[in-house]
């Protein structure tokens, strides 16, 4: 064993005080050395809880930085569903509206579209209108989205994505116990189904139709109400929308075909890029008819020959798609 000199006594020492002998066969320190050996010894040990505190400060760090991430995304995501459920009072109200004018037709039945507008997610129409038009968002009928254009009445919204899309439905019980057994229908999303909207507008169509199927893509010509709707859109948690500023009538060939199309302006005939983007089976809806005036709510189904079947539904109103800018 070396024994280092600054560890030694610096005096004068003979042979037998050199701070260590033999006993027994084993080296022996004297006491000055032994103890200063100790003391080191017994730094070090007490170093070493130190550094295991360290490593304890920094996990508590790690942590506690994702504990506030994930809260903070929850918290925003509670906040988007409480959101949804703003109003919901006068969101009733608009479904009376809905199925009152349905009774007029009976042989068009929305009220599985019903269950989307005012079910478990309960699209808010009034987060997808001007601040000026919010008070009438739950009266029903079309309402002034600015750029000279109109989000269309709430029936026919409810009509046209019935209309397009084929709903998947099944029987939920309301009511446990001694209640009476009550079921209503409730909406299912339909699994790959892929639908264009054409002309966006406010988003609101787009976000009842995001409930309904996998993704919505929707082209708006006018860039300002397309940053708008984006805007309501993502802020609300509509995730599977993609919104587009583009010319609507030549369809988005880069994610055709599609299953339903929707168009939201007045054409006369529907342009044939739609129709080539159409999924055989596949169907579309819109306003067929002058720019000016009333038009035709047409439904086209294309059949598995790829011939189309035009059917008219009942009388509508759709200012044209157009941009201001």
């Amino acid at each position: 064993m070396k024994i280092r000199r600054s560890l030694v006594p610096r005096k004068s020492i003979d042979d037998q005080e050199r701070g260590h002998g033999s006993v027994n066969g084993r080296i022996q320190l004297d006491r000055p050395l032994g103890a200063v050996l100790r003391r080191r010894l017994a730094d070090r040990s007490a170093a070493r809880p130190l550094a295991f505190a360290r490593v304890v400060v920094w996990a508590a760090g790690i942590f506690t930085l994702f504990s506030v991430c994930y809260f903070t995304i929850m918290a925003a995501r509670g906040v988007a569903g409480a959101a949804r459920w703003e109003r919901d009072d006068e969101r009733a109200e608009m479904i009376g509206y809905v199925l009152g004018r349905s009774m007029d037709r009976p042989d068009l039945d929305v009220h599985r579209v019903v269950n989307v507008i005012g079910g478990v997610s309960g699209v808010s129409r009034h987060h997808f209108v001007p601040a000026a038009e919010q008070v009438h968002a739950y009266h029903g009928p079309e309402l002034p989205i600015g750029r000279g254009r109109t989000t269309p009445d709430s029936y026919i919204v409810a009509l046209m994505a019935e209309l397009a899309v084929p709903l998947r439905t099944r029987e939920v019980e309301i009511g446990t116990g001694s209640e009476p057994r009550v079921f209503t229908k409730a909406t299912l999303p339909v699994s790959g189904h892929k639908v264009l909207e054409v002309g966006t507008g406010a988003g609101y169509l787009a976000a009842v139709l995001s409930e309904m199927v996998e993704h919505v893509y929707t082209i708006e010509p006018d860039q300002a109400l397309a940053q708008r709707a984006a805007a309501a859109l993502g802020e609300f948690g509509y995730g599977n929308v993609t919104v587009e500023v583009g010319e609507p009538f030549e369809g988005w060939p880069a994610f055709a075909p599609f299953d339903s199309i929707v168009v939201k302006g007045p054409v006369d005939p529907v342009p044939q890029p739609l129709i080539d983007q159409l999924a055989l089976g596949g169907k579309l809806v819109a306003p067929v008819g002058p720019r000016e005036g009333t038009q035709a709510l047409q439904v086209v189904e294309k059949l598995p020959d790829g011939s189309v079947v035009a059917t008219s539904v009942l009388e509508v109103r759709f200012p044209p798609l157009t941009s201001e800018d």
